[in-house]
């Protein structure tokens, strides 16, 4: 289930076209700005201006002109996997291919404020589907990422903020289901696919992994598996320790185990080194604030499938 890379016109980043100065295409979505707020905007901005969704009319307007505005700015890319642009202050639009049998990140999103989550998430404003892929609008958490704000905290509030998201994995793993994601669907996660297998994200294939790791599939909690520092907001100045967690691609029900283990497995969860922060340093107190909680952890039997796999 690979993703299918586009080239030329269709790269993913051309997902986003500009009509006017204040008028964008996004796959078959007019995006309009306007100067004051308005009443049935589908946003309003905290500058005073709104912004307006609509699914165009055929045939699509002219958007032949790449996207240089001061109102959207490109924040991410992967590849021609996903992107995603901030559009105004408060909103971020994620375009990505769609992958048939995979949970939509809305829809887990709504799972989990469904549950009245002590913590902050994104909020859904739109979700469209367009052909090969999808247009996620979110509004934006307050705050900056762990992975920028981590250099700057002394001691006392890198605990505090480690406690933090200790407890709010504690939280979700109260929320049960089975393997899979929230609507029975499969999860992108690919640190839990065997090295050179197909890659195969299905419900099935995901617990014949976890169990020939010898993990419990029989009692999966909610997990957040990509809680890496860029997924963390916090306070731009500490204050009271509220935590925000956002994208949730890779979020759904595992066996309890791979909580614990996706930290020690995992270098994606690591802190700028640039910053001369000591990389692992995140990860290695999560894993062991887990392990003060009688968290398990697979790491071992995890690097052995991997290194049979790769010299196989």
């Amino acid at each position: 289930m690979a993703d299918v890379r586009k080239f030329g016109d269709q790269h993913i980043l051309k997902s986003l076209k500009t009509i006017d100065n204040n008028t964008w295409l996004i796959g078959d979505l007019i995006l309009r700005r306007l100067p004051e707020f308005f009443e049935f905007a589908t946003w309003n901005d905290d500058d005073g201006s709104s912004f307006l969704l609509a699914v165009a009319r055929k045939p699509l307007p002219v958007a032949t002109k790449d996207v240089d505005s001061p109102h959207i700015s490109l924040i991410h890319e992967a590849g021609d996997a996903s992107a995603v642009w901030r559009i105004g202050n408060n909103v971020i639009c994620k375009a990505r291919y769609t992958l048939p049998g995979i949970t939509p990140e809305s829809t887990t999103l709504q799972y989990v404020q469904g549950k009245g989550p002590s913590f902050m998430t994104p909020e859904v404003l739109y979700h469209a589907f367009d052909h090969d892929r999808n247009y996620l609008f979110l509004r934006r958490i307050p705050g900056k990422t762990l992975f920028k704000i981590w250099p700057m905290l002394d001691g006392y509030w890198q605990q505090k903020d480690i406690g933090e998201i200790v407890r709010i994995i504690q939280e979700m793993a109260q929320w049960k289901g089975s393997l899979g994601g929230v609507d029975g669907q499969g999860i992108l996660e690919n640190w839990l696919l065997v090295p050179r297998a197909k890659r195969d994200y299905t419900p099935e294939n995901l617990r014949a992994n976890c169990a020939d790791l010898g993990m419990d599939c029989s009692d999966c909690v909610f997990y957040h598996a990509d809680l890496a520092p860029t997924n963390i907001l916090v306070e731009d100045a500490p204050l009271t320790g509220r935590v925000g967690i956002v994208d949730f691609e890779l979020a759904g029900f595992f066996p309890k185990s791979w909580i614990r283990t996706k930290f020690r497995a995992s270098w994606a969860f690591d802190l700028d080194e640039s910053t001369n922060a000591i990389p692992e340093l995140f990860r290695t107190q999560m894993e062991k604030a887990l392990e003060a909680h009688g968290y398990d952890d697979l790491t071992e039997a995890w690097r052995q499938r991997r290194k049979v796999a790769n010299n196989s």
